[in-house]
């Protein structure tokens, strides 16, 4: 009996390790729209006479990246609203927690701090299994 709770507990340290791995993914995969951001806003300062076709395809690519986070902010709106803002204030506009709590409680969404974290976490993990593929090309 000992043994089958060791090994119970041994699964579940090793499930919040995956999960732990699967929320900092998801974080960066949010964070990187800042970057996609500055890229595609890049292209528009650029004299027309030096834009490349490479310019073209990282500025196209950067969009196909800025949707495709926007999409799936969106499925978590839908999924969960209160979620998917958090996720957008927190990751893609950058707002403190509690910055985000007062644009919540604007909203008329009253949570607390914990509820917060704990939705953001759910969310995350959402994200998470959202991200596309890398395999996953883009079609023009």
């Amino acid at each position: 009996m000992a043994r089958k709770q060791k090994l119970l507990s041994q699964s579940i340290g090793h499930l919040r390790v995956i999960e732990q791995e699967a929320v900092k993914i998801a974080k960066t995969y949010l964070k990187q729209n800042h970057d996609y951001s500055l890229i595609a806003k890049r292209i528009s300062f650029m004299n027309a006479n030096y834009i490349t076709a490479k310019d073209n395809d990282i500025h196209a690519m950067a969009l196909y990246e800025l949707k495709e986070r926007a999409n799936i902010i969106d499925k978590i709106k839908k999924h969960d609203l209160t979620s998917g803002l958090i996720i957008e204030y927190r990751f893609i506009k950058s707002c403190s927690v509690n910055r985000t709590l007062e644009q919540l409680q604007q909203q008329g969404m009253k949570i607390s701090e914990r509820t917060l974290q704990r939705k953001q976490h759910e969310a995350l993990l959402l994200v998470y299994s959202l991200i596309p593929d890398k395999d996953t090309k883009l079609i023009k």
